[in-house]
């Protein structure tokens, strides 16, 4: 529910951390953070409030990000499977269980789907997956060619699948599914950009941005009330839906905009996020 303003500037007075996306919200469309948007999220932690990070991407390809923002508290990458500080500070890792590591590389092998898997440093694909190198839209991520998938299988935190068979990739989808595989979440999508890709994605089962959420905010020691989320695309309705103060950017998806409290003025390549932040810190 939108907020009027009176009530919006009430609510920033409660805000000790700020968790922003990154595509699309905190980088604008060169992915590119620009000085204006580093200069306050610095300034901001002057009166007392933290800011972090929570995507899509592998830990590794927030790095520079990281240390640009002198971030030292848990970031969100991996959709929620990894939570992490970069002083190595293992929050949260949800591993998937190698057997179904070994059964998704098995039915992709035999349906002829491509196959990546990601761990919290890397996305690995061998030789005869190299397709999905250059169809993999994960903006800024660390990609490695291996010989084989041996010694990652322990190691996933994630499993993606490409195809131009829609029924294959049903298929590899029901297969990973209850009642064939128990503690997955399986989400199968057409490529918004190459319409003859179909797509899996595979976490561990109860996997989101939100449950990362939950446990920085619980290593925090911090409430719903004293969290502000930021956020453009579909999965960041994850977030939204923590029950903290939710600020959509002006080029969000609709879906998003509905559960916002608050929808910024300027777009994600209109320094959005540092025209917002600016209005919290000079009302704080």
């Amino acid at each position: 529910m939108l907020l009027d303003e009176k009530t919006l500037l009430k609510r920033f007075k409660d805000i000790k951390l700020i968790v922003s996306d990154v595509d699309g919200t905190l980088l604008n469309n060169e992915n590119v953070m620009t000085p204006l948007t580093s200069g306050i999220i610095k300034k901001l932690k002057s009166k007392g409030i933290q800011f972090t990070l929570a995507t899509q991407r592998v830990y590794s390809s927030l790095e520079e990000i990281i240390s640009e923002l002198q971030i030292d508290i848990p970031v969100i990458s991996l959709n929620g499977a990894y939570v992490s500080s970069i002083g190595s500070e293992v929050i949260n890792r949800s591993l998937i269980k190698p057997g179904h590591v070994k059964k998704a590389i098995d039915l992709s092998d035999k349906s002829f789907a491509r196959i990546a898997l990601c761990s919290d440093k890397v996305i690995v694909y061998t030789e005869n997956n190299s397709f999905m190198r250059d169809f993999i839209q994960r903006i800024g991520t660390t990609y490695s060619l291996v010989d084989s998938y041996d010694e990652y299988i322990d190691k996933t935190l994630e499993i993606i699948l490409m195809g131009n068979e829609k029924k294959d990739i049903k298929f590899i989808s029901s297969k990973m599914k209850f009642p064939y595989t128990i503690g997955l979440k399986v989400k199968y999508f057409r490529s918004y950009s190459d319409r003859g890709i179909y797509n899996l994605e595979i976490l561990k089962k109860g996997i989101s941005k939100k449950t990362g959420l939950k446990h920085v905010a619980k290593h925090l020691g911090l409430k719903k009330n004293q969290i502000m989320v930021m956020g453009d695309w579909y999965n960041d309705k994850d977030l939204f839906e923590f029950g903290g103060l939710n600020i959509a950017l002006k080029n969000a998806v609709a879906s998003l905009k509905e559960k916002a409290n608050y929808i910024t003025e300027r777009t994600n390549d209109e320094e959005g996020v540092a025209h917002f932040l600016q209005k919290v810190y000079d009302n704080i």
